[in-house]
């Protein structure tokens, strides 16, 4: 067990180390894919995409318009092949919600396992552009070699990523966004109405509201101050005075968990990260 252990640290890096590689393999296949769906009220799309980015667009209409361009690099025509055969981009339209999936041998029952590009021999990337009425609801994942942008929208959100940054602007509605390695940017057109969480482990978070906020706030950081551009009043769980510096309020304590009230309080919005600062910025009406 652990001669297993062992081995499996030693590969990790040389799978790392391969892991940008697969834009250097001169076999390649080039696709793209585009569709357009009619959709009426409550319309929503899910994307769960394996590598590539995953942009999003609200606009004034009725339709769910799917851009993807698609890229396979391998090590050999063969693999290229292969990949052809294992790896597919499943579209469908159920109702009002559009589904987009990736699928491939590395999809299993408990989730997600991908070995790296050494090991499969190829390399399959989806950049997707998708543009939806603004009232959709998205629920939005990606893992590698890209990030997830949203822009425009005013219904409710999951945004999932992993290595890659997410950035959202002109947003409306309520929901969840995090990652793992990667910034976090969200800008609201109006504030949320309902509880919201905003993760990431290894970057900084920037999040802009409409004054004046109302709303129950709780953060949590290890290595990065708290900076809020609006005076937050303690809740129950101690919170470290708020301290102006550089024009904004910075709020610490040892544990560096901290609870506090915008205004006249109103949805729970949490804040949770590791390395990196939490920024709360005002923009303005």
């Amino acid at each position: 067990m652990k001669r297993l252990a062992l081995f499996a640290l030693i590969s990790l890096p040389l799978l790392s180390q391969r892991w940008q590689d697969w834009r250097n393999w001169k076999y390649e296949d080039k696709e793209t894919i585009q569709r357009s769906f009619t959709v009426g009220g409550g319309s929503k799309v899910l994307v769960d995409n394996i590598s590539g980015f995953v942009h999003v667009t609200g606009y004034d209409g009725n339709k769910i318009e799917v851009d993807v361009h698609k890229e396979t690099r391998g090590e050999s025509n063969e693999t290229v092949a292969q990949s052809k055969r294992e790896v597919k981009l499943d579209i469908e339209q159920v109702g009002n919600t559009v589904k987009l999936y990736v699928d491939g041998p590395f999809r299993n029952h408990n989730g997600t396992n991908y070995r790296g590009e050494s090991y499969y021999g190829y390399h399959v990337n989806y950049d997707c552009e998708i543009r939806v009425p603004r009232a959709t609801v998205v629920d939005l994942k990606t893992i590698n070699n890209g990030d997830i942008a949203v822009k425009g929208t005013s219904g409710d959100f999951t945004v999932h990523g992993l290595n890659g940054g997410i950035d959202m602007e002109d947003v409306s509605g309520s929901g969840d966004v995090r990652t793992l390695n990667g910034k976090v940017k969200v800008a609201f057109a109006k504030n949320p109405q309902h509880d919201c969480e905003f993760h990431t482990l290894n970057g900084a978070m920037d999040v802009y509201f409409k004054p004046p906020l109302n709303a129950d706030l709780h953060f949590k950081t290890l290595n990065g101050g708290v900076y809020s551009d609006f005076d937050v009043a303690p809740l129950s769980t101690p919170v470290s005075s708020g301290n102006l510096q550089n024009g904004r309020y910075l709020y610490r304590s040892g544990s560096r968990n901290n609870s506090g009230r915008a205004g006249s309080g109103g949805p729970s919005l949490t804040f949770n990260g590791l390395n990196g600062a939490i920024r709360l910025h005002t923009t303005t009406l």
